[in-house]
């Protein structure tokens, strides 16, 4: 295909989002290599403010919001996300054009002694996070954690954490795989999701872009991975079922087994005290994430919401810190 223009693709300024962006970049240079594709780094207000918990500043949508503005503008012709950063609700003008293959979804502890592991980490180990749903799972296995809050590029954790700051920190695998991360002075332990059920799109990239402008549709479905679209479509519509956002602890995680979608999913208060967990199967991707959403409410999820949301509404300083006996 040949395009005659300048295709603008947008992203935050980060390592990790610049890094991510380049390589989704090489995918439709791979396929369209007459296409000509610039860079457009953007600073969000989620990058403004590292010191706040995404949970007092709106949420994984911090980080997209001024994107889309920008490609609802015509700024940028796309915009590349972390899927898990994006919410299940986007404005009308905008589509999902592709969701590229995904990278590990699964969460990652790193520690700087390579002879402990979560079960192995000392009485009161301090572990870096500021995920409530990271949070929430490390207290549900080991109660006796201090979790401790962690914002900043995975250089700058991995860092505080080689500094001593930390006995242990939390990252998503795919930010580590994407940038190439070696073990040096870290060690890292790959969590199954029993361990710790991921974000929702962990691990997969999302290319946004205007609903109208077709030319470009075209080329971005010709990329798709369709088994990564099929469970991150279960995956999100379990959490629009549920209430949209990611301010409370929920993670799912679908998989396709033949012709049928796998997915599973967990809800939880804010210091895994209680925690419901459920799967359910389906042919229509939809359908699964929307059937696990409602059984888990028959189960009595909107209680466990309510209960994080009015926690972190009353802590409105909370970076995700526990402290003994305050569960």
């Amino acid at each position: 295909m040949t395009v005659k223009r300048i295709i603008r693709v947008g992203t935050r300024g980060s390592q990790l989002a610049t890094t991510q962006t380049k390589q989704a970049m090489a995918e439709i240079t791979d396929r369209y290599p007459d296409i000509q594709l610039e860079l457009i780094e953007i600073v969000t207000k989620g990058d403004r403010l590292k010191n706040h918990s995404l949970a007092t500043i709106g949420g994984q949508g911090a980080f997209v919001k001024e994107i889309e503005h920008q490609l609802i503008a015509g700024e940028i012709d796309i915009a590349v996300h972390s899927l898990k950063d994006l919410p299940t609700l986007i404005p009308i003008e905008l589509t999902i054009g592709c969701t590229l293959k995904r990278k590990s979804p699964y969460d990652c502890l790193i520690v700087r002694d390579s002879a402990h592991n979560l079960e192995s980490l000392p009485k009161g180990a301090k572990v870096g996070t500021s995920s409530l749903r990271r949070q929430a799972q490390l207290l549900k296995l080991r109660p006796d954690l201090e979790i401790l809050p962690l914002r900043g590029n995975i250089d700058t954790r991995i860092k505080r954490l080689v500094e001593g700051n930390y006995d242990a920190i939390m990252l998503a695998h795919a930010g580590i795989q994407r940038l190439a991360v070696a073990e040096e002075e870290v060690f890292f332990n790959v969590l199954t999701s029993d361990e710790c059920l991921p974000a929702i799109g962990q691990g997969a990239l999302a290319l946004e872009c205007r609903e109208d402008d077709h030319e470009l549709l075209e080329i971005l479905r010709s990329i798709e991975d369709t088994d990564t679209r099929k469970a991150v479509e279960a995956e999100r519509a379990f959490l629009r079922t549920m209430d949209g956002s990611c301010t409370f602890p929920i993670g799912g995680f679908a998989k396709i087994e033949g012709e049928t979608i796998v997915v599973e999913g967990m809800i939880s208060n804010y210091n895994g005290v209680e925690m419901l967990r459920e799967t359910c199967r389906h042919q229509d991707p939809i359908k699964a994430g929307q059937e696990l959403g409602e059984s888990l409410i028959n189960q009595g999820a909107n209680r466990l919401i309510k209960e994080c949301q009015t926690y972190v509404k009353n802590n409105p300083l909370h970076t995700g810190r526990l402290m003994p006996g305050n569960y």
